[in-house]
């Protein structure tokens, strides 16, 4: 099989964890992985404890996790959490053959960079998810991103500040991002605003800029992890 993908300007092998509690598929994605040099497989924890090990002396890029069985201590919501705690760079993507609304939710909350079915995913697919994840990216598919949206519901201001309390974003910011992780066009945030789409692609622009964003998707993703219900907030 050719290379996944063209390779991003920079330094490479993107190194690899894969946390599966069934050992044989683990290490079939470690052969397969081994035919592409722009991967570097650094271990198949099979345990937290192992886990933990791996990404305090290793510091992978990139930690897949494959939800093979829903209880014990290699659930992916309970990994994406102590992934996270441990670096937060560290960027985790999910292989499930059942996952539901409430774990793609769920699992982006915990700070999860892609999901992808497990049952439907080729290798060139997780190869293109992990380069897309390794630059920053988000990978989400339209019905996983409705999922994101529609959790938003009666979650309506954003909490976006520095290490300092510091808003990050100014009022309107604030605003078009509300609108945008609401799921509306430029042209609705636009008419919502009454502003000009132009000014909206601009307000878009400094936001992502601000947040070291580069898509929509991400942030949506970002917005859904600031949002403060009004329950909360009163």
């Amino acid at each position: 099989m050719d290379s996944c993908l063209t390779f991003p300007q920079k330094p490479i092998p993107v190194s690899i964890a894969i946390v599966d509690s069934t050992v044989i598929t683990a290490e079939l994605l470690e052969q397969a992985f081994a035919n592409h040099p722009e991967f570097k497989v650094l271990g198949c924890p099979r345990n937290a404890e192992e886990l933990t090990r791996l990404i305090t002396q290793e510091q992978p890029d990139i930690v897949i996790i494959k939800d093979s069985q829903r209880t014990g201590q290699l659930r992916p919501l309970a990994l994406l959490n102590q992934i996270y705690e441990l670096n937060p760079s560290v960027r985790s993507i999910v292989l499930s053959s059942n996952v539901t609304r409430n774990d793609i939710v769920a699992y982006f909350h915990a700070q999860a960079r892609g999901i992808l079915a497990a049952d439907f995913t080729d290798f060139a697919t997780l190869c293109q998810c992990i380069i897309s994840v390794y630059q920053g990216q988000i990978w989400a598919n339209s019905e996983q991103l409705v999922y994101l949206i529609e959790s938003l519901s009666g979650s309506k201001s954003l909490n976006i500040v520095d290490s300092r309390g510091e808003p990050i974003l100014s009022t309107r910011e604030a605003e078009v991002l509300s609108l945008l992780a609401d799921g509306l066009s430029n042209r609705g945030i636009a008419m919502a605003l009454d502003l000009s789409e132009h000014t909206i692609k601009n307000h878009l622009f400094h936001i992502f800029d601000k947040l070291g964003v580069s898509s929509r998707t991400e942030a949506i993703a970002y917005a859904l992890s600031r949002r403060v219900s009004k329950r909360n907030a009163s």
